[in-house]
């Protein structure tokens, strides 16, 4: 025991970085390589925990008939980790490792599941021998309690291409990933230090928030970018930061001190806590409140927006867990760029490849611009929405390998809508499913197609005419403002999810610290009265309570009642419906994914008692 508490000293743990910091090729890393020691030397060295934490790798056994299901780790009653079943990597056991705890004795946790399984805890990290040979593979090295790898000019450089990871399956033996654009080579890196960081913290990673202890990361994270900047005197707007899934949520957070660089995002978390709503996520991810603390992605990239900074913004409109009714309506923002992909969240990014790393090359070495004539358009109605066609002169029609997009201004926004290739290849059109919406896409102002190759080089054809919406779907006025928590005066807020919509009009009548509930009425006008309390009985004088006006229709009203509630950081839901001629739309509230939801109609035709004034 001597041994092993010096072993975890704060001096043991020095040596051990010491020694991971020593060359790959250095006659001690040789030493503990052929020894077999790596992975102890890295659970040593890995982050210095207070004390009474832990870390735990749990195993379990006879999962099969679970498969799909979730479960649930409890140390004395109190949940610690939960996911939901996956079949682990061929030949290898069901393991989930870097689970925190509090108590080093195996018999204080229990699960939720009947089957058998075993706990190892410790003080330092547990790895895999796959994810050894990954970090070797990729050059990933630990420098403190921040880990990334190092490609391209690591001399002179004049520029510097930042990327962070997204996740991998919940199961795998290689936990914490790099995006390591394995597309870009030494040519394409000439003149840039590409800095590849890793998430390597809790089970699956933290999106770089906060450390294993859950402590904020972000000032450590931020020096090792700016100590590498520094170093090599890079000038900020000479500076790309990327990161898809969250490594784009990631990448907002790290560009908050340099408003000179650009950002290439694709299908980023605007807000991790209604994110972690998921299965995957609500028992672990979604129970650290250090996450919830945090300023969200959405916050800072409202920031941006203001900011006019340089963003590139790949997305797809099903990704409404993701995108939270923002980058779909977004307008008039200077120097953003949005390109719509059809598909879901884990599709953007593989098919969007082409030009984001066609993007990536431009700010690495410069691109080619060529034109090309586009000869016809021809449109289509589709259940309201509008398609197009076009043909493309035979030059354009030899261009492969490429992404093509319809482009148009939404005011200072240009937005791209991905098109598909036809099997004759002087045909350019979009599918059903990237179908332009007459609600709210800048239809009318659509004026050239695009394709942007791998290799950097962008076509541009003007198109022969405008592009007619119809006039079956009216154009709205949506707005992009972020939910308020203003406790005096009346705010809209729109939910966007695919196609459909939903506006609302909202108040906040009181918030009470220490609160448990939030009580949210739905009323067919909102009220006027003298301010007070919605309701009589203790729990609703516990409350804090919000009134809710629907403006056309009560369309994705649970997604509405599920943003506002993670947004005030309650755990219970009581929903008060006022009027029987919302009752038939708002009772599906009831069976809203949530551990603790009430709703009641209210059948009163009075003006709701105690709401504030207009």
């Amino acid at each position: 025991m001597a041994g092993k508490a010096a072993a975890y000293s704060p001096a043991g743990l020095e040596f051990a970085r010491a020694l991971l910091a020593s060359k790959p090729d250095s006659p001690v890393r040789r030493m503990i390589k052929a020894k077999g020691l790596e992975g102890r030397i890295r659970r040593i060295a890995s982050e210095n925990l207070p004390q009474g934490m832990y870390f735990a790798k749990l195993t379990l056994g006879d999962w099969k008939s679970w498969n799909g299901k979730p479960f649930r780790l409890f140390q004395d009653g109190a949940l610690v980790y939960g996911n939901m079943i996956e079949p682990p990597a061929r030949g290898f056991p069901l393991e989930y490792r870097n689970i925190m705890v509090t108590s080093n004795d195996v018999s204080h946790f229990t699960l939720d599941i009947d089957v058998p399984f075993e706990l190892k805890i410790g003080r330092g990290a547990f790895t895999t021998p796959q994810q050894l040979r990954y970090d070797e593979q990729y050059g990933v090295e630990q420098h403190g309690d921040v880990f990334y790898s190092l490609r391209g000019n690591s001399t002179t450089p004049t520029k510097m291409l930042i990327t962070f990871p997204g996740f991998g399956p919940s199961t795998t033996r290689i936990s914490y990933a790099v995006s390591y654009l394995k597309d870009l080579n030494d040519e394409d890196l000439n003149d840039t230090l590409m800095v590849c960081f890793q998430d390597r913290y809790l089970a699956a990673g933290s999106y770089m928030m906060v450390d294993n202890a859950g402590r904020a990361l972000y000032e450590r994270v931020r020096d090792a970018i700016e100590g590498l900047r520094s170093r090599f005197s890079i000038d900020r707007t000479q500076m790309l930061f990327f990161g898809a899934s969250k490594g784009g949520a990631i990448a907002i957070q790290y560009a908050r001190e340099y408003p000179e660089a650009a950002l290439l995002l694709a299908v980023p978390q605007m807000n991790l806590p209604y994110y972690f709503t998921k299965p995957a996520f609500k028992d672990n991810l979604f129970r650290h409140n250090a996450l919830r603390e945090l300023e969200q992605p959405e916050v800072r990239l409202r920031q941006y927006f203001n900011e006019g900074r340089r963003i590139h913004y790949f997305y797809t409109n099903s990704d409404e867990s993701s995108n939270h009714s923002l980058i779909e309506l977004a307008s008039d923002i200077p120097h953003l760029v949005k390109y719509r992909i059809d598909g879901h969240h884990s599709d953007v990014a593989r098919a969007a490849l082409p030009a984001m790393l066609g993007l990536i090359r431009r700010f690495l070495r410069g691109g080619a611009d060529e034109q090309f004539t586009c000869e016809e358009l021809r449109t289509f109605r589709h259940t309201g929405n509008v398609q197009v066609q076009v043909r493309v002169d035979p030059v354009a029609s030899k261009v492969s390998g490429a992404n093509w997009f319809i482009q148009g201004q939404a005011g200072r926004t240009r937005f791209l809508q991905l098109m598909t290739e036809h099997s004759y290849d002087f045909v350019k059109y979009t599918t059903a499913e990237q179908s332009l919406f007459p609600a709210y896409d800048p239809i009318v102002e659509l004026e050239h197609v695009l394709a942007i190759q791998p290799n950097g080089t962008i076509w541009t054809g003007s198109l022969p005419s405008r592009v007619n919406p119809g006039t079956r779907v009216p154009k709205q006025q949506l707005t992009t403002c972020a939910l308020s928590l203003d406790a005096s005066t009346v705010q809209e807020y729109v939910v966007l999810n695919g196609e459909s919509f939903g506006r609302y009009r909202y108040r906040w009548h009181r918030q009470v610290d220490g609160a448990d509930t939030l009580e949210m009425h739905f009323v067919p006008e909102l009220g006027s009265g003298k301010s007070g309390p919605l309701g009589g009985d203790q729990r609703e004088q516990a409350a804090s309570t919000v009134e809710v006006q629907p403006i056309d229709g009560c369309s994705l009203a649970d997604l509405f009642a599920l943003r506002v509630l993670i947004a005030t950081g309650m755990r219970r839901l009581r929903v008060v419906i006022h009027g029987k001629t919302l009752k038939a739309d708002l009772e599906a509230l009831a069976t809203m994914d949530w551990d603790d939801i009430t709703v009641d109609l209210h059948e009163s035709k009075a003006v709701l008692a105690g709401a504030a004034q207009q």
